[in-house]
């Protein structure tokens, strides 16, 4: 990136445009993301819950069954799902949290009214004459306000992979 007067300006445009899609991409799927890290939680809560004495073994313990030798690590042959299902749902959710976190991050430290209420309504899946209405700003206002929380929020999240482009 190059600051020319205030503009910025990529020297080359394909990673530029594929990071500003993958801003968009999240935006509209996070309403998704958020369904989605709770059904896997669940279902690794339900893995675990299933059968006590995995559950015992997460759970620190106290008293004399705290001084006794135990086995390290944790046997996950005894859960409901194969143990790589597991590891991947566990891994599928980190990277999913991330992804919601880092979008909420953003849209909690916008500042102006406007632009947080219009990314709070992407974020809700809302269509973008619905935000418009809602808003009341034209639909290329609206446009105009989408462009920059995309711009912003890709130069927050990929500004390390935009640089090296």
């Amino acid at each position: 990136m190059l600051d020319r007067s205030g503009q910025l300006a990529y020297i080359n445009l394909e990673p530029a445009l594929e990071v500003v899609q993958k801003v968009e991409e999240a935006i509209k799927d996070y309403h998704w993301m958020v369904k989605e890290v709770e059904r896997l939680r669940k279902e690794i809560d339900k893995a675990i819950s299933s059968n006590p004495s995995i559950q015992e073994k997460l759970v620190a313990t106290y008293g004399d069954a705290a001084g006794m030798p135990s086995g390290k690590g944790l046997r996950l042959s005894t859960f409901t799902i194969p143990e790589e299902r597991y590891e991947k749902r566990i891994e599928r959710m980190k990277s999913l949290e991330e992804k919601v976190r880092q979008i909420n991050d953003f849209a909690n430290n916008l500042e102006d009214n406007k632009y947080r209420t219009v990314l709070e309504c992407m974020m809700d899946g809302m269509r973008m004459n619905s935000i418009a209405r809602h808003v009341g700003v034209s639909r290329q206002r609206l446009n105009e306000i989408k462009r920059d929380i995309v711009n912003r929020l890709a130069k927050e999240l990929y500004s390390e992979e935009l640089l090296g482009s």
